[in-house]
């Protein structure tokens, strides 16, 4: 063992913050005023803790004194050294902690000895994630090719390894492996991952969906903060970058796990695991355990492992519920179709529903038609799907009808591997048919891409019935080589979108951009823009984010025909990715919309310098803000008054004392009836012994 550093990484942090802040306000940073910023962080920081770390930090060489004309006390940053590296990293990956370690004897990795049994743990959890024996994908990789031709709805038609003799090694290779202490928890989940049996080309392309669904928790620069008002002004990228390499043995973020996926680099899940947990690592030695940062590493780490479950659970449900070909995507079978049942939630009748995975007695389902929801049920929830519908006691219903129609159309798929073979094909030209994004095109300027057509997409599914029509016979009218000549320049904007720098989204930039919009409408019609998450990672869509077709199975909902089909793609917000369409993606702005933003263009044009736009902008965006704000109370104030008024005609009305109903017989002082039925019942009950009516 050997102590690679003596502070922690969170005390280095906050050294160097008071350093610098002491050389921002143009005073030494000496013991005193270190421990005074110090104190104002945590209130235990005493003289001797403080000593105790500054002493550590000199022997580590991240802080250096100062000789020239100063106190020997005084201390700065040493920005012109670099690591001494040797290839292995200066803290525990269990605790994030420095100290005396043990080094992995396979990876950069290190960690300490009374970590081992953390290490173990997180092992124990990997294994019960990725270890594929008790999981349909080794029977998915033993099957050969031709079994099921077509099935797998990837566009490379790319299917698992067909080797059996790789598969059945893997497995007893996974199920002998034992906990080695002298390896970190990485590389000991990895000799137990045999997800090697699936092709880089897929393992890679479903991992591009994971990727996709965790990316967003993390700023794009894991050294930056998520609030930017507690990044100080001082801060500088250059010392940012600097203060990553003095704390990181491998810097891993987003964008490089983003490369490797793009490259097809990863050939386990465990790898892909290890970067995301790399990440984690990193963060939590430059924001510290308690941050909101590391807060967000570890619900990203939560959900990475929750989509690893379900990859190791059927990697073909994944992909079908990811990428959402057609409409039809949960009918599309699985190289291995799951076993289908009746199941039933209490408060429910039983429904058709697809077994995910069985675990002891309980079943864990997935059910046909509405949202696809999950569930997981005991064994006496479950009956075969041989059993009569009528035996069942389902009532009648379309929703019950049209889960039923989905769950026939799947089992024809089952024995028809021709018509699955159509659908993919048609998937395949559609997506053909979409201009692909050229990273390698020159950068244009920035109010380019607002006058540029861009990438439209095929949003009938989401517009309403009349919407439909008018676009439709829009698109009759326009020529058929308007898509073609759009696609260059559809790559050339989504490429100059990608290089457009942090400033360029500000407020100024936001103005500007919405000015040119609007002032070309007039000219040419514009379709809605869509900026991808990365450059190269695919457009797919989130599975939990269901088609304009959803309905639940509580409600009887169902309007469209289920023979319908429509492509579907990523989308991270209302109104950020669409599929393809010929017609324009806007409606023209209402004219009083448009007058007031040519008025405002008008004035934005007149003026000299960008601070003078930029509060320009503002304070027109003020005044519409307050005006809306003012038609809203006005709103309020009116839907007020007819409330008011509705509740006193109702005050005004007599109501039967039995029923509630409004009351037309009149009784006694308090007591009048909707018809003579509830006088009679109420009479018997109980109002004949306190009646005061006069007889």
């Amino acid at each position: 063992m050997t102590t690679r550093r003596q502070t922690d990484p969170i005390q280095v942090v906050r050294i160097w913050d008071a350093i610098r802040t002491a050389n921002h306000q143009r005073i030494s940073a000496d013991v005193t005023k270190i421990t005074k910023y110090l104190q104002t962080l945590e209130s235990d920081y005493t003289s001797e803790k403080v000593d105790l770390y500054l002493k550590q930090a000199l022997n580590d060489k991240l802080i250096c004194p100062v000789k020239k004309g100063e106190p020997n006390n005084t201390y700065k940053i040493p920005m012109q050294e670099e690591p001494n590296t040797d290839g292995k990293d200066w803290y525990c990956f269990e605790c994030h902690l420095a100290g005396e370690v043990i080094e992995c004897t396979k990876c950069c990795r290190v960690f300490h000895r009374n970590c081992i049994r953390a290490a173990r743990r997180r092992f124990d959890t990997h294994r019960g994630i990725l270890n594929f024996a008790n999981h349909k994908v080794l029977q998915r990789a033993a099957r050969t090719k031709e079994a099921q031709p077509g099935t797998s709805s990837d566009p490379d038609t790319i299917v698992l390894d067909d080797e059996p003799e790789k598969v059945s090694e893997a497995k007893s290779l996974s199920n002998s492996a034992t906990f080695d202490e002298s390896k970190c928890s990485i590389c000991n989940t990895e000799k137990i991952d045999i997800s090697a049996v699936m092709e880089k080309a897929e393992l890679n392309y479903v991992l591009k969906f994971v990727l996709t669904r965790i990316r967003n928790w993390l700023p794009k620069n894991i050294t930056r903060t998520m609030a930017p008002e507690d990044q100080p002004e001082w801060m500088s990228e250059s010392e940012l970058t600097w203060r990553a390499s003095q704390l990181f043995c491998e810097h891993t973020d987003m964008s490089v796990i983003e490369v490797k996926l793009n490259t097809e680099t990863y050939t386990k899940f465990a790898e892909f695991l290890g970067d995301i947990l790399t990440v984690q690592h990193n963060i939590t030695i430059f924001h510290g355990n308690q941050s909101q940062e590391y807060g967000a590493a570890e619900l990203m780490v939560r959900d990475t492992l929750h989509d690893l479950t379900e990859l190791t659970n059927c990697v073909d449900c994944y992909k079908h519920s990811n990428e959402k070909i057609n409409a039809k995507w949960f009918c599309l079978p699985c190289r291995v179709p799951h076993e289908l049942v009746w199941a039933k939630q209490k408060g429910y009748p039983y429904w058709p529903a697809k077994i995910i995975r069985v675990i002891e007695s309980n079943y864990d389902v997935r059910f046909f038609g509405g949202k696809y929801e999950r569930a997981t049920l005991k064994v006496n929830s479950i009956k075969d799907i041989d059993t009569p519908r009528e035996q069942l006691m389902i009532k009648p219903s379309s929703a019950a009808d049209k889960a039923l129609e989905e769950l026939r159309y799947h089992q024809r798929l089952i024995n028809d591997p021709i018509e699955v073979e159509r659908l993919i094909s048609e998937s395949k030209q559609k997506r053909k048919s979409l201009p692909k994004p050229q990273p390698s095109l020159p950068k244009t300027p920035a109010k380019t891409p607002a006058k540029t057509p861009v990438k439209t997409s095929k949003i009938n599914a989401n517009m309403p019935s009349t919407s439909k029509q008018a676009t439709s016979k829009k698109s009759k009218s326009k020529p058929s080589t308007s898509s073609s000549k759009n696609s260059p320049n559809v790559s050339s904007t989504r490429a100059s979108k990608r290089k457009l720098s942090d400033t360029n989204k500000t407020t100024h930039s936001s103005t500007s951009k919405t000015v040119d919009v609007n002032s070309e409408e007039t000219k040419k019609p514009k379709t809605s823009t869509a900026e991808a998450n990365s450059t190269n990672v695919i457009d797919i869509s989130d599975g939990e984010i269901e088609d304009c077709e959803e309905y639940s199975y509580r409600q009887n909902t169902s309007t469209e025909s289920f023979s319908r089909e429509e492509s579907y793609e990523q989308v991270t917000s209302s109104t950020e990715n669409f599929g393809k369409s010929g017609e324009p993606g806007m409606l023209p702005l209402d004219q009083p919309y448009s007058d007031s933003v040519e008025k405002m263009r008008r004035k934005l044009e007149d003026l000299p310098n960008k601070k003078e736009i930029i509060k320009c902008a503002m304070d027109c965006m003020q005044i519409e803000i307050d005006k809306i704000g003012s038609d809203h109370n006005e709103y309020i104030k009116r839907l007020f008054e007819s409330h008011n008024q509705q509740i006193s005609d109702v005050k005004k009305r007599q109501w039967c004392y039995n029923c509630e109903q409004e009351a037309i017989y009149h009784c006694c002082w308090n007591t009048a009836y909707c018809s003579q039925t509830c006088q009679q019942q109420h009479w018997i009950a109980e109002h004949k012994r306190v009646c005061r009516r006069k007889r």
